[in-house]
């Protein structure tokens, strides 16, 4: 009985402290903060390339790509000049999130870009 009982509180205390966000964030936050405080060629292709990382992670996880990652990976194309780039992740977040169509089209409108 207390074997049970010691199977049962582990196996509680283990899926507590499983990871259970439905998103995959990678490390978001770290370059994010990074880029915002430090603005640099150097800090901005770091958030570039986690935000990559975040969407293949995501996709090699079977978790879900986190709302606005999408966006502002075409935003930081799009200010790099690579339009195609930018389009194609304006599309891919307005697949993912149908309520950022009004977003995306403004986004592409300022950008000239349709």
């Amino acid at each position: 009985m207390k074997n049970i009982l010691l199977i049962i509180a582990i196996s509680v205390f283990a899926t507590g402290c499983a990871n259970t966000t439905i998103y995959h964030w990678g490390d978001y936050s770290d370059t994010l903060y990074t880029y915002t405080k430090e603005p640099s060629d150097v800090s901005k292709s770091a958030h570039k390339t986690q935000l990559i990382e975040i969407i293949k992670t995501a996709q090699s996880k079977n978790k879900k790509i986190p709302p606005g990652i999408n966006f502002e990976l075409a935003l930081l194309c799009a200010a790099d000049g690579e339009k195609d780039n930018a389009v194609k992740y304006f599309n891919e977040e307005r697949l993912l999130f149908p309520e950022s169509e009004k977003y995306v089209a403004l986004a592409l409108e300022n950008m000239e870009i349709k």
